[in-house]
């Protein structure tokens, strides 16, 4: 027999009674165990004379998945990596101007390094950038700029005891939480709602914006409507808006689909409203509804202080003054105790 037969029998009982002693019941063959007869495989015609542990059509199942992962590996999809001194590159020049886009990038190193890579390529590489300055503000700029001149309307829904549905509007004075007007209807038409914004505006306070959602009721056009006026085009999405811009001045603004997040502070108060008035009461009529729709609000203005403004919205004017040093606590009822305004009595 050759020596270097002899060296890889010796090699192959070796490494099997490595196996065999390190396992205390059936011999467990690692990758690295494996390996070895993979390649023993290829280097030795007379390998399956010395191999016990193992068939020799398992060492060829192993030979075979090798072979499988190392095409699956070449075959992997995908672009091939570029040279690293390529990406450091695109590292640097991004980082530098996190403003240049991946055309540009792709125009330097070409014109400059003769490095020649797409702009998908190059986007690949980038690094972090930084997102350029808005043009414009955000709408939480534009509502904390504009709060003193910002109101906001909402609907409410409620069933009486005969299951009529009823609609509760309110408007409400964003800087100052105060609500401006709040009514109730069976039927809430588009002239409704408008005869609604004129008792809630009257002379010398009228807003400059008006925040409602993309209900029907404001009579939506489909599509939006553009109309030139004193030169400059507008562009209204419902019958409210237009009628707003063209009678009472007042621009009108609806927030997108299903973004009742775009005005919070209405949505508060109608939860404020449900949760603290409505869900206490089973209403016998409409008019029981307004009644404690109003009751609620007047408490709401004057005596109830908000958490948003750490103030009361529009106190009475008892509570304006400096509040007595000494005096009796009290409490005055507010919808039959539901709740109550408590003050200092002398």
């Amino acid at each position: 027999m050759p020596r270097a037969t002899l060296i890889l029998e010796n090699a192959a009982l070796r490494q099997q009674l490595a196996v065999a002693l390190r396992s205390k019941a059936q011999p467990r063959l690692r990758r690295a165990d494996r390996i070895f007869w993979v390649v023993l495989h290829r280097l030795w015609a007379g390998w399956p004379r010395a191999l016990i542990l193992v068939k020799p059509a398992t060492v060829i199942g192993w030979h075979r998945q090798g072979f499988t992962a190392l095409w699956r590996w070449k075959s992997r999809p995908g672009r091939p990596r570029i040279p690293r001194r390529h990406s450091a590159f695109i590292r640097r020049i991004s980082a530098d101007h996190p403003e240049w886009g991946e055309d540009r990038i792709a125009e330097e190193l070409s014109a400059k390094f003769g490095i020649g890579h797409s702009g998908s390529t190059i986007r690949t590489y980038m690094g972090p950038r930084r997102s350029p300055p808005r043009g414009d503000q955000s709408w939480r700029s534009f509502v904390r700029n504009h709060a003193r001149e910002l109101w906001a309307c909402d609907f409410l829904t409620q069933h009486t005891a005969a299951f009529t549905l009823a609609y509760v509007l309110v408007i409400m004075e964003i800087a100052s939480r105060r609500i401006v007007h709040a009514n109730v209807t069976t039927i809430p038409t588009l002239a409704w709602v408008q005869q609604q914004v004129r008792e809630a505006t009257p002379p010398r306070t009228t807003p400059r914006f008006l925040v409602h959602d993309n209900d029907a009721i404001y009579g939506q056009y489909r599509p939006s409507v553009r109309v030139v006026r004193e030169g400059r085009p507008c562009r209204y999405r419902c019958h409210l808006d237009r009628w707003l811009h063209e009678v009472m001045a007042i621009t009108g603004i609806p927030i997108p689909y299903g973004a009742p997040n775009a005005s919070p502070h209405v949505e508060r108060f109608m939860r404020t409203l449900r949760e603290e008035a409505l869900d206490h009461f089973l209403f016998l009529s409409i008019a029981h509804l307004r009644r404690v729709v109003n009751t609620y609000v007047a408490y709401y203005n004057g005596a109830r202080p908000s958490q948003a403004i750490h103030a009361i919205p529009a106190p009475y004017p008892e509570l304006r003054a400096s509040p007595p040093a000494e005096g009796t606590l009290i409490a005055l009822p507010v919808l039959g105790g539901l709740h109550h305004d408590y003050r200092l009595a002398a």
